[in-house]
């Protein structure tokens, strides 16, 4: 490895509020990333047998769960922290201007994590932990505990899985053609 290369700076994570796209950028990628998802059985009881089969019913949508972190020494790095909680907070509240019952939620949210993860989400629970705040009470240090769950309106296969992994996208035949 050369020196160049071991100094770049990875790609980092984004989310971006897809109704006003805005683009926020982690400041660091998280350390671990916990995936899930879960597969729906139904179990069918038939009287003498000796198991119940199972049926299957659907598979959930896939979930992550992530810490992010924003550190701040200089006041604007600070006013960087504030943001990053404001951000990250107001994706979970509907708009204000709210015409519809679809408006009435929170912003979908587009994940992207370079040549790892692409997909189009909502946060479904969100926990700070400020750890570190200055003489005049502002927070410097601030760890996110981010759950956020895909949401998907097209139907999506063990194929596309296959072939596209967690790279999908919103628009057009269901997975990106990366």
């Amino acid at each position: 490895m050369t020196m160049s290369a071991a100094i770049v700076t990875p790609a980092r994570l984004h989310l971006i509020d897809l109704s006003t796209g805005e683009d926020f950028e982690a400041l660091f990628n998280p350390e671990q990333v916990t995936e899930e998802i879960q597969v729906a059985y139904s179990r069918l009881v038939i009287p003498g047998m000796s198991h119940q089969p199972l049926q299957y019913s659907n598979t959930g949508n896939e979930g992550l769960q992530f810490d992010l972190y924003s550190v701040g020494h200089t006041p604007g790095e600070r006013e960087r922290v504030e943001d990053f909680r404001r951000f990250l907070q107001s994706l979970c509240y509907p708009k204000g201007d709210a015409g519809t019952i679809d408006d009435g939620a929170p912003p979908r949210v587009l994940f992207v994590w370079p040549r790892v993860w692409t997909f189009t989400c909502v946060i479904t629970h969100l926990r700070f932990v400020h750890s570190q705040f200055t003489v005049g009470g502002q927070i410097s240090r601030s760890m996110a505990s981010v759950t956020i769950e895909e949401i998907r309106d097209i139907r999506l296969t063990s194929d596309d899985v296959r072939r596209h992994g967690t790279r999908r996208s919103s628009s057009g035949g269901g997975v990106e053609s990366t």
